[in-house]
């Protein structure tokens, strides 16, 4: 082999290598790309998530404030003052409203917890309904029925359970 046919040799090589190197310079970049995308995407559905759980249990935690004040009023017989069903109701859509974002952003776990509260609040509604008519009316309490008592901690315990599953599905891997 002269010096020409070496050159050459060497000059197809470099072109090879230098071919080589970039198709897997842009191979890799693009495998990061791809990587990054999702790690993004990820870190964006946990953040619409945990905003979305954070407007629920703001909701949940405006209707417990009236709850409590309610629950004075009824251990202290004192009238509801004027407005206050109104209100209640206006909290309610509220945590319906919040609820609806919940079952869409999910995952299924979650969405079933935020029913059970939505549920265990609608039972606690229905209960003072029932309690408040049955006192204007002159009729003793039912025995049957779940106590105010109960129906109060129905729903702390549907929260707290909204809480974990909430946590557990921000915390868990992408």
């Amino acid at each position: 082999m002269n010096a020409g046919e070496i050159a050459l040799v060497g000059a197809v090589a470099g072109i090879v290598a230098s071919v080589v190197g970039a198709g897997g310079a842009v191979v890799a970049a693009r495998l990061t790309g791809r990587h990054q995308s999702r790690s993004q995407h990820a870190h964006w559905q946990r953040q619409v998530r945990r905003d979305a759980y954070a407007a629920f249990l703001d909701s949940v935690a405006q209707f417990n404030e009236l709850r409590r004040s309610y629950r004075e009023w009824s251990l202290l017989d004192q009238d509801i003052p004027t407005g206050t069903a109104d209100r209640l109701r206006e909290l309610i859509r509220g945590i319906e409203q919040a609820l609806l974002i919940v079952e869409l952003e999910g995952p299924a776990e979650v969405a079933a917890a935020a029913d059970r509260v939505m549920r265990s609040i609608a039972d606690w509604q229905a209960s003072a309904i029932v309690s408040e008519l049955r006192a204007a009316r002159g009729v003793p309490p039912r025995d049957d029925l779940p106590s105010s008592d109960a129906m109060h901690h129905q729903v702390s315990q549907s929260v707290i359970a909204f809480k974990t599953a909430a946590r557990a599905a921000l915390d868990a891997p992408d």
